[in-house]
């Protein structure tokens, strides 16, 4: 049996081809609810039940959206462990089957998925496992995270080449499956194998770009926030932008009193789009504007070009092809948006699936019996 651990919708999107290729009866799902609202809309859209045990309920049934909030969530978690604890115990005890902790990622919520399987003596799986930015400063504190992880879990699924080789000289121990790519490509491929029209637009433009920032480590440096947002405003003159709100995001620019820069004829603001949505989104666009990892993937996978705004990337998708990085210089910031359309490259033509190579590795070490 597999015990998921998951607590935010980017953690459920790439754990979503592997809670649906294995049987129901042989998955047990655990949610610490970080963005519970997001998780609802997302559980629905995808069709997946809802997990056996919420350890928490985000702020007062909010997403977590100020450090305030994860601190009374965080309480939340640990005055209600005594719930994981009876359960994961009970599993134990009355189940026949071999138990494997499964938890993905670098937030707070793998963390703590993967302590809860140290602390009851269960083996951890940790999927998108071994990539590494190389400063523990950036990004802040998922790199800490990932680190953390890779020194319990005794499973590793690493995407690529590149996170074997940072795993091997972090001398991580237990098992590592190279996987080649990461599960969001299987995620990409389940979403645009079913288009959904996307709330807030009734006809998207002919062309058009997207631009979803909401990582701390820009939120945090006013000057260059303002920048980024006013290098938007000065292309949406040229070309229509949509802006996806992300709550902290939106939350920021009208502390900060810049939603002036925003307020332009061809820039359309939108709250964070239901996964499915998203896709149908970015699969249409020219390019992207990013401070998000697994957006950089995904633009890798689909070929479009893609800036990424930050100081380092864990993620080596795309780099030198349709995706760059911005280190948060100006010149390189303009030199993109000046001419996006020569990063363009033609998408992912490998049928490769990482899903399928975990779900045949549960198989064969005898967590599952069978997939769907």
């Amino acid at each position: 049996m597999v015990i998921f651990v998951y607590g935010t919708t980017g953690e459920l999107i790439k754990l979503l081809p592997l809670i649906k290729s294995i049987p129901e009866e042989e998955q047990f799902r655990i949610s610490t609810e970080q963005q519970p609202k997001q998780l609802k809309l997302l559980s629905k859209g995808a069709s997946v039940p809802e997990p056996a045990i919420k350890i928490a309920n985000g702020r007062q049934g909010n997403d977590l959206e100020k450090k305030v909030d994860m601190l009374f969530w965080l309480l939340k978690i640990v005055r209600n462990y005594h719930t994981v604890s009876r359960h994961l115990k009970s599993l134990k005890k009355q189940s026949n089957d071999k138990l494997l902790v499964v938890v993905h990622g670098d937030t707070i919520t793998t963390v703590l998925g993967a302590l809860f399987g140290r602390l009851h003596r269960l083996p951890v799986a940790h999927i998108e496992a071994g990539l590494r930015s190389g400063n523990w400063r950036h990004p802040f504190p998922e790199e800490l995270d990932r680190r953390i992880v890779s020194k319990i879990a005794t499973r590793h699924f690493a995407p690529g080449d590149i996170p074997v080789s940072n795993l091997h000289q972090a001398k991580a121990k237990g098992k590592i499956v190279n996987t080649r790519y990461n599960t969001v490509l299987d995620s990409l491929r389940l979403a645009r194998s079913d288009p959904v029209s996307i709330e807030g637009i009734n006809a998207l433009p002919s062309s058009y770009f997207v631009v979803s920032i909401h990582r701390n480590e820009l939120m945090a440096q006013p000057d260059e926030l303002k920048r980024t947002l006013q290098n938007i405003a000065d292309q949406s003159k040229k070309i229509t932008c949509i802006f996806l709100d992300h709550p902290v995001t939106k939350e920021r620019i009208k502390n900060l009193k810049l939603d002036y820069l925003l307020d332009k004829k061809n820039l359309v603001r939108l709250p964070k789009l239901q996964y499915f949505q998203f896709i149908s989104l970015i699969a249409r666009c020219s390019f992207i504007v990013t401070d998000s990892g697994g957006l950089q993937e995904e633009a890798a996978y689909l070929g479009i070009p893609c800036l990424v705004h930050r100081l380092t990337t864990e993620r080596n998708e795309g780099l030198g092809k349709n995706v760059v990085l911005s280190l948060y210089k100006e010149d390189k910031v303009k030199a993109f948006l000046n001419n996006p359309t020569k990063y363009h490259i033609k998408g992912l033509a490998d049928k490769t699936s990482p899903t399928t190579i975990i779900v045949d590795r549960l198989i064969a070490e005898g967590y599952i019996s069978s997939s769907n």
